[in-house]
């Protein structure tokens, strides 16, 4: 019996076996990278949002709005981000914010004050991405491989 090329033939079984693994690995970390990145975004967006929120500055029309129905909006609100979560379904991201503050705000205040919040966390990775808006409230938000929404805050 011939042993010629028998070498040969385990040299390219291991070589393709690390050129498949290698190239399931590069796939996962570049996924990885992309979400980091996102999640990243969002918090920068978040504190943007917060930071609106503490400074209580406005559009006219907006204040206006404000000083009508909602007073307590235009006074500085301290808020803290207590946490921001991603849940992936398929290729849309899920984006999951809880804040505190010791401010006393009734829901609708707080819904106004999570839209912001929200909104800034879209538009935060829409510019990091480079993409163009959706809509004037980049709902949704996109990246290279994902659709980002975003879930009404949780105040807590």
């Amino acid at each position: 019996m011939n042993n010629k090329g028998q070498l040969t033939i385990e040299y390219i079984i291991l070589c393709s076996i690390l050129l498949i693994t290698l190239v399931l690995t590069i796939n996962t970390i570049t996924n990885e990278v992309e979400k980091n990145t996102i999640l990243s975004a969002a918090q920068i967006g978040a504190q943007n949002g917060i930071n609106k929120n503490g400074y209580a500055t406005y559009y006219n029309d907006t204040f206006n709005n404000y000083n009508q129905h909602h007073p307590q909006l235009l006074t500085p609100t301290t808020i803290k981000i207590i946490n921001i979560t991603l849940d992936e379904k398929n290729k849309t991201i899920f984006i999951q914010t809880t804040v505190t503050t010791k401010t006393t705000l009734d829901t609708q205040e707080k819904n106004i004050m999570g839209s912001r919040i929200n909104y800034y966390i879209r538009k935060s990775i829409t510019d990091t991405f480079g993409k163009n808006p959706t809509n004037i409230y980049y709902d949704p938000a996109k990246s290279e491989n994902y659709i980002i929404k975003t879930q009404p805050v949780i105040w807590k």
